[in-house]
């Protein structure tokens, strides 16, 4: 059917697209509305292709086919959402991820759609959809996962004077707020009632019923009319099943209670407290703390809920914890404690200054060889003591690397660690250094740190990366495929040594790599100790200009040039070079 209103928000989708049928370039987000049991209710679906005569959409649940919609959508192209009513006309599931695909044919289109009506307190429309996408913690989501953890919202509306959040129970919902104030209030001991502070639209509250399901330390009462947005504990975590990805809104929403909250309280973890934030990687964020009782410096990461919430990595990380905490070598960074809360891991450390091997190679490039040489002689025998304790770091690459100010090295991020033999189906370790078993899901051993100490030392000599590819997957066919550069090209005066040491490191084959990082100590010692004698042979070959200055009569000149030829003649005799200049006078 077309319609003839030439303004009307179907032509302007037909004008926008020069095919009958278009596949969107990205997911769009769409709201299907349709009643269930006499009441209006609704659906986010994502909108995959879309033509003139209707709309393929993906949804978490099926529909009725013949069944009668109003869909709201706003696609790419456009500013606005448009309304239309469709039928179902076909629905397909698919068996492995249970996503159900449905044929949305439109009718007509119409503003009536999604009319206001004041009675139902229900529906959404499109300035609650605008305000809940733009929200910062939304905002975080994966693409992919965004429509389903908008489905575990429920939207609701409350009148003034309404206690939504109750103290001392368990409740397992926490609000976004979209409109309207409300009052947060504790009960003294005297039992009066106190309003300790308010929280007004875009304030998050009751996010404690996610983070930990502990009883509720306040009540919050409605001020005004309030427009809520209501997230339980049950329906994140069943989405959080299919898609883990969405775990990251726990982090963000652990990472701002812990940075913003005014109350000191709410930033203890064990015997230690947070103070602000110093880095974060890929798996981690870490704080500056310091332990409450002895007022020490410590750093304090945080594991990304991605990881954290994973029982795979847990189970594992519980199994070598105990061994990586009780490691205690001058070239390991020391760990402290390990503490569970927020349904995340905090590995508290010792704080260390300086900076990592990262940040040095970005300022300076390559490493003079002494340097270079020094670093690794002191990972490797970090790195031995870690092996010999059957620990495989997996991890090795320059930003793991932290160089303290009076260069010593400390050894980070343990925590990836697996014991030999374990197979690696996680690819876990940065593509840039990571060894052909691990890329391949291979069982890795302590010979993956060995090819991932030479990746690194080729960057350390040369100032390059061995494969300086930005394509994922072609950079981990070349650690699969190909032999890395030989490094004598770019650096013609880098000891034999030290190259083939790189080179056999690097070998794609484990077998034919180190059996052992002492075998790499003996062979770096050496080298050092030949780079040694070296440089210090190095000051006797070297030539010094040393500049004499005679100021004289103009009677004595030839008493001074029968003086100087005697002075050349014994300076030739010890294999000097002399030069005589001037003759400048002096007023």
């Amino acid at each position: 059917m077309v319609c003839k209103n030439k303004d009307h928000p179907m032509n302007s989708l037909k004008n926008s697209r020069k095919a009958d049928r278009k596949k969107l370039s990205c997911l769009c987000l769409a709201v299907v509305s349709f009643y269930e049991e006499n009441s209006l209710t609704y659906r986010f679906v994502n909108a995959i292709n879309l033509s003139v005569q209707g709309v393929l959409v993906e949804s978490d649940i099926p529909f009725d086919r013949g069944s009668q919609v109003n869909l709201l959508i706003k696609t790419p192209e456009s500013d606005q959402w448009d309304t239309f009513i469709c039928h179902i006309v076909w629905n397909k599931t698919t068996v492995a991820d249970k996503i159900h695909y449905i044929g949305l044919e439109f009718i007509c289109p119409t503003d009536k759609a999604f009319k206001k009506d004041p009675i139902d307190k229900f529906k959404i429309y499109p300035k609650d959809i605008d305000f809940i996408l733009n929200t910062r913690l939304v905002k975080v989501l994966p693409e992919n996962g965004i429509c389903s953890f908008l489905n575990c919202l429920s939207y609701k509306i409350l009148d003034p004077g309404v206690r939504f959040i109750t103290y001392g129970k368990r409740e397992d919902s926490l609000y976004i707020i979209q409109k309207g104030l409300c009052s947060i209030q504790i009960q003294k001991q005297d039992k009066t009632i106190q309003t300790v502070s308010q929280r007004r639209e875009g304030d998050i509250i009751g996010e404690i019923a996610l983070l930990t399901g502990e009883p509720r330390t306040a009540s919050v009462i409605s001020e005004s009319k309030m427009i809520l947005w209501e997230l339980q504990r049950n329906k994140f975590d069943t989405v959080c099943k299919s898609h883990p990805d969405v775990r990251v809104f726990l982090t963000e929403l652990l990472t701002n209670r812990l940075e913003n909250s005014y109350v000191i309280g709410v930033r203890n973890i064990g015997r230690y407290v947070m103070t602000h934030r110093i880095g974060d990687g890929g798996w981690s964020f870490v704080y500056k703390g310091k332990h409450k009782t002895l007022n020490m410096p410590v750093a304090i990461k945080m594991m990304k809920h991605n990881q954290a919430m994973d029982s795979d990595f847990i189970e594992n990380f519980k199994k070598e914890g105990k061994t990586i905490a009780r490691m205690s070598h001058p070239n390991i960074v020391q760990i402290y404690d390990i503490e569970e809360i927020y349904r995340t891991i905090f590995i508290i450390m010792e704080y260390l200054d300086g900076e990592s091997l990262e940040s040095l190679l970005e300022r300076k490039g390559s490493l003079p060889f002494s340097r270079a040489l020094d670093f690794l002689l002191q990972i490797c025998s970090g790195l031995a003591y870690a092996h010999d304790k059957e620990i495989v770091h997996r991890d090795i690459k320059p930003a793991n690397i932290h160089i303290m100010d009076d260069d010593r090295i400390k050894l980070l991020d343990f925590g990836l660690a697996c014991t030999p033999g374990e197979e690696d189906f996680e690819q876990t370790g940065t593509v840039q250094y990571m060894s052909p078993e691990q890329i391949e899901g291979d069982p890795v051993d302590l010979r993956a740190d060995i090819y991932s100490l030479g990746i690194m030392a080729y960057e350390m000599f040369t100032g390059e990366k061995p494969f300086p590819e930005d394509d994922i997957m072609a950079l981990m066919k070349m650690h699969v495929h190909d032999d890395i550069p030989d490094p004598s090209i770019l650096i013609p005066d880098l000891p034999s040594s030290i190259n083939n040491f790189i080179l056999k490191a690097c070998a794609k084959s484990p077998d034919q790599r180190y059996n052992t990082v002492y075998e790499i100590i003996e062979e770096l010692s050496s080298a050092a100790t030949m780079l040694k004698e070296k440089i210090s042979r190095k000051p006797d070959n070297e030539k010094e200009v040393t500049v004499v200055l005679i100021s004289h009569e103009k009677s004595k000149r030839n008493s001074l040039n029968k003086l100087l030829d005697e002075f050349s003649s014994r300076a030739e005799d010890l294999g000097l070079s002399l030069m005589i200049a001037g003759n400048t006078q002096i007023k």
